[in-house]
């Protein structure tokens, strides 16, 4: 994917690491094929993907891009919801990444930015997804929260991108104002 990127447009400015994928896999029964695929998917080609860009900036000398991931809800706390706690863990593993990001972009006296964008539930393809053999589970869930819309985060990532080149904002939080997570 960096190779075709290069090849049309040079490299990389901003990436938008939006990788989600959830399993009702429970800690306790869960099938470790489930665990690793999350694993996989919501940390391991998020930092592949952090990595591949970084390098993009670097080698065209790109000081002034960003990285953002899209991250949970549920990467800042454990909400009491078993099917997810597995998910839970990968996303409090991207906000840790996210800070350790940060961190090695000022140790490398780097001025590229990184965010983490926390949404709640948004409306997505997520609940069917996690629960494909339950779809009266999936829109239970939209109809017990108020889900976001997509508008809504991407609302959130266009305030990111504009700001200031001095303004690092590290970390947005989005959820509907009646929601209690």
């Amino acid at each position: 994917m960096f190779a075709a990127i290069k090849a049309q447009h040079q490299g990389v400015d901003v990436c938008i690491n939006n990788a989600g994928l959830g399993h009702a896999d429970h800690l306790l029964s869960g099938r470790t094929s489930g665990w690793r695929n999350m694993l996989d998917v919501n940390v391991l080609a998020l930092t592949i993907c952090t990595r591949e860009t970084y390098q993009s900036m670097k080698e065209r000398n790109v000081d002034d891009g960003h990285i953002i991931h899209l991250n949970s809800l549920f990467g800042h706390r454990v909400v009491g919801f078993p099917d997810l706690n597995f998910y839970t863990a990968t996303k409090h593993a991207v906000t840790a990444l996210t800070e350790g990001l940060r961190q090695e972009l000022r140790l490398a006296k780097s001025h590229i930015r990184a965010t983490s964008i926390s949404p709640g539930l948004v409306v997505t393809d997520f609940p069917s997804r996690l629960y494909v053999n339950e779809p009266q589970k999936a829109e239970d869930l939209y109809n017990r929260y108020t889900p976001l819309a997509a508008q809504d985060v991407a609302d959130a990532v266009t305030y990111v991108l504009s700001a200031p080149p001095h303004v690092q904002i590290g970390e947005v939080l989005i959820q509907p104002v009646e929601e209690l997570w």
